[in-house]
């Protein structure tokens, strides 16, 4: 490659990897070049393609996935906030392919708060749920859910299979449900999240509490979702 004189070579790489991607050699989702193939590439050291890759990562072009390598960052996707909000559907909208996968669960003695957003008494058993969702195989979210235990006895096994919550409660007579309200933070993921979501420690993520109420204003449901903050631009109805 020729070096433009007075332009920073790392800067120059960057550009290069810009127009690159821009032309289409790496699509969005792609993976990247590691950096041993981008120093034989330039024939530059490993300092200087880290800061173009730097560069790049900072600018959202491109995302870091711990273990995985650098990815082209796919375009964000909108997700409305609202009082029918589901994950499924509004993946779909957006022509990517949905998927939620259950991590664990456990049947818990509600504390003080979740028993209040649940309008429960303290020690009631409640059913977490531990899940990722994800798009086109890309995690977007990581979500905890808590639902009463003594209504949605045998849920995990329903969530399993059709992986969807709103399909699980159809199985309890819950045709429809609605958010009742949600809390939007940002903060820093905690070591698992940060797996779940293949991206760093220290890249904040958008955090949600939200509480979800039957058609009699029943809570269901009270989760709270980590969103990946590169992938996803919450939007609020």
């Amino acid at each position: 490659m020729d070096w433009e004189p007075g332009l920073s070579i790392w800067k120059q790489i960057e550009k290069q990897l810009l127009s690159d991607i821009a032309d289409g050699v790496f699509a969005p989702g792609d993976k990247m070049p590691t950096e041993m193939e981008l120093v034989r590439r330039f024939g530059v050291n490993r300092h200087t393609v880290r800061r173009a890759m730097a560069a790049l990562v900072d600018t959202n072009v491109v995302r870091v996935e711990q273990g995985r390598g650098a990815f082209v960052q796919e375009q964000i996707l909108d997700y409305p906030l609202g009082a029918k909000t589901r994950f499924s559907q509004i993946v779909s909208g957006r022509h990517r392919l949905p998927d939620k996968r259950l991590v664990s669960s456990e049947v818990i003695k509600a504390n003080a708060t979740i028993a209040g957003y649940l309008d429960l008494k303290p020690g009631t058993r409640v059913i977490e749920l531990f899940s990722v969702s994800e798009a086109d195989g890309v995690p977007l979210a990581v979500a905890t859910s808590y639902l009463p235990a003594g209504r949605f006895d045998g849920i995990v096994e329903i969530f399993k299979e059709t992986k969807s919550l709103t399909e699980a409660f159809k199985r309890f007579g819950i045709d429809d449900y609605s958010r009742k309200t949600t809390r939007i933070s940002a903060t820093l993921p905690s070591s698992r999240v940060a797996s779940l979501l293949k991206q760093a420690k220290n890249r904040p993520v958008i955090s949600t509490e939200s509480i979800d109420v039957d058609a009699d204003g029943v809570p269901i449901e009270f989760g709270t979702t980590a969103f990946s903050s590169d992938r996803v631009q919450l939007i609020v109805e």
